[in-house]
């Protein structure tokens, strides 16, 4: 089942988070890059727009009036009423968080340690952990530091867990513990047999 309603960043029960200094910097960068080119993409955008619209009143004005300075004192006194205007009412700039960690390939590829990392979910995490339920993300955010792939590796290893468990509940509710105990299972031998783990503790 889906997750509709709005989430804050989970934090596991020992408080960790990830420490590694060059990834929680470019994440940083990302994330400010992406505000800001789309911040400055919107406003030149409108600057030419308006720029285009005051040069040829501008002319119109002086060929029609024959008084030059006369067109460009309205110009100038349109233009800046524009940007003043433009200013004050200028929607926020949207920017598509999936989109933040392009140079990344996306939010899913982060190590899963960054599921507990708060500028992450600035960048595109919420969007991309749209269709993951409560649960499955609660058992991810536990196995998230031993777990040595990407974001995308471990909720793929928690589903199927989920799953699994279902099938071994015979006939009461599944519960997180469930899931947890068959993905840890599985993250346990996963970590063990890879060559070293993407995150250190």
């Amino acid at each position: 089942m889906a997750q509709n309603s709005a989430r804050g960043v989970p934090a596991r029960a020992d408080g960790w988070r990830p420490q590694d200094s060059v990834l929680n910097g470019l994440i940083h960068k990302c994330v400010e890059e992406a505000y800001r080119r789309n911040s400055e993409a919107g406003s030149m955008t409108a600057v030419f727009g308006g720029g285009i619209v005051l040069l040829v009143l501008g002319v119109i004005l002086a060929a029609g009036t024959g008084n030059p300075l006369l067109a460009v004192l309205v110009v100038v006194v349109l233009a800046a009423g524009g940007l003043f205007y433009a200013g004050v009412n200028a929607p926020a700039p949207q920017v598509d968080p999936l989109r933040i960690l392009d140079v990344m390939g996306g939010p899913g590829n982060l190590p899963a340690g960054y599921l507990v990392y708060p500028p992450a979910w600035r960048a595109g995490l919420p969007e991309y952990l749209a269709r993951v339920s409560d649960r499955q993300l609660a058992v991810a955010v536990r196995l998230c530091r031993e777990h040595p792939g990407s974001i995308a590796d471990l909720l793929r290893l928690v589903i199927t867990a989920e799953q699994h468990a279902h099938e071994h509940v015979y006939g009461r509710a599944l519960t997180e513990s469930d899931v947890f105990r068959v993905a840890h299972r599985a993250t346990a031998e996963w970590a063990r047999i890879a060559p070293a783990t993407m995150l250190a503790a």
